[in-house]
């Protein structure tokens, strides 16, 4: 059984919507037997985005440091903010969309907490995403363009090699719009979602609307793709997020989990469902329960907990290595282990790079990927090691 820190214990004892009295209490019981490092406290707060959920459980506790209470109503007051423009910006959004017959779907932040939390200032939101069609995608693009948003220096690179290019090289562009002084609204417009990578799986905005009768089993699909397989559970809003879309909800678990089961990332979202239960006590239909409370189970669950003290979120190489090496425990046949193996190496080789030379960026197209392979290992190799020192 993993063992945390005091004080990453008591930020998900701190984790309820409403906290009765009998939750104060053993916030307060707690801090009797265990004092805890209140900057510490604060600091994976903010890292596993929990700040408006401590700063409701705590701020009643008269024993709690008026100090540590005063910063967390002040961040507070300050992500509800920037939730609610953010909300605004993307129903303008999805306005300009639709009066230009472009569908969309909304992805994670500001969709899930307008659609699922009790109240949306619990969610607090970075970038805005929405998935369209591959074939809507540059229409998107230049929409958006034609609306004050603009794409980032790497991007604009990849626009110059044309359309073709950019829907093979890319699943997403990244497009910002200025907002006041030096904010910007960030948008993340997808045409595709990988899962893992491109060689493992992949899915699109006509896999939910092919069959609404299951469009929320496969917006769960979707949501454990991004939390679970390529961000590996990392924060705790994303257990967060897996429970607040299936709190109190009508879902068909047989369908949910043979889909999940088809990807090979069934025991990644059973994983993620179990600290659902241990941290917000979600029930479970009895079909699913025995499945939560295998031992071998647990064991998959608490691997994904091994970076939850840390002061950041895993990036970049060291990151990848752990997508691999969970995606790799998490699968029960050896044909699958297999595909992650072989994917894995293939979306490595064949692969788009772009280098930067001075001030100038350079693009090296996937046709010379295994000529680009040594250098790409060479720069992920010099971003891993620091990590590891």
């Amino acid at each position: 059984m993993v063992r945390f820190s005091p004080e990453l214990t008591f930020l998900l004892m701190a984790c309820t919507v409403s906290p009765s009295p009998e939750k104060q209490e053993q916030l307060t019981d707690f801090l009797g037997l265990q004092p805890v490092n209140w900057h510490r406290v604060y600091t994976l707060a903010v890292r596993h985005r929990l700040t408006p959920f401590l700063y409701r459980s705590l701020y009643q506790i008269p024993t709690i440091p008026e100090s540590f209470i005063r910063t967390l109503q002040q961040d507070c007051r300050t992500s509800a903010t920037d939730s609610l423009l953010k909300l605004h910006h993307y129903h303008q959004l999805a306005a300009l969309l639709a009066e230009n017959n472009i569908d969309h779907l909304p992805l994670k932040g500001v969709h899930l907490a307008e659609q699922y939390y009790p109240d949306s200032s619990l969610r607090i939101s970075g970038d805005i995403d929405i998935l369209v069609r591959r074939e809507d995608a540059f229409r998107a693009i230049r929409l958006l363009q034609a609306n004050e948003y603009q794409l980032n220096n790497q991007q604009r690179l990849h626009w110059q090699q044309g359309e073709v290019v950019i829907l093979d090289d890319l699943t997403e562009v990244s497009l910002y719009k200025p907002f006041f002084n030096n904010s910007h609204f960030d948008i993340d417009l997808h045409w595709k979602i990988l899962c893992f990578n491109q060689h493992y799986g992949h899915f699109d905005l006509d896999y939910v609307r092919a069959q609404p009768d299951v469009s929320a089993e496969r917006e769960i699909v979707f949501l454990v793709v991004h939390h679970g397989i390529n961000n590996v559970w990392q924060q705790l809003y994303y257990i967060n997020d897996l429970y607040f879309l299936l709190h109190k909800r009508d879902i068909n678990w047989p369908f949910l989990l043979e889909e999940l089961r088809r990807y090979g990332i069934e025991q990644v979202f059973l994983a993620g469902l179990y600290w659902c239960v241990d941290i917000w006590a979600l029930p479970l239909p009895p079909t699913v329960e025995p499945l939560v409370n295998s031992a071998q189970l647990r064991s998959l669950a608490d691997k994904y907990t091994k970076t939850w003290e840390a002061n950041q979120p895993s990036e970049l190489s060291e990151l990848i290595v752990k997508q691999t090496t969970l995606l790799l425990n998490a699968q029960t046949r050896i044909g699958r282990r297999l595909t992650v193996c072989r994917t894995f190496l293939s979306s490595r080789i064949f692969k788009y790079s772009i280098f930067r030379l001075g001030n100038r960026f350079v693009y090296a197209p996937k046709e010379l990927g295994l000529l680009t392979l040594f250098v790409r290992a060479g720069q992920s190799l010099n971003r891993f090691l620091p990590t590891r020192r």
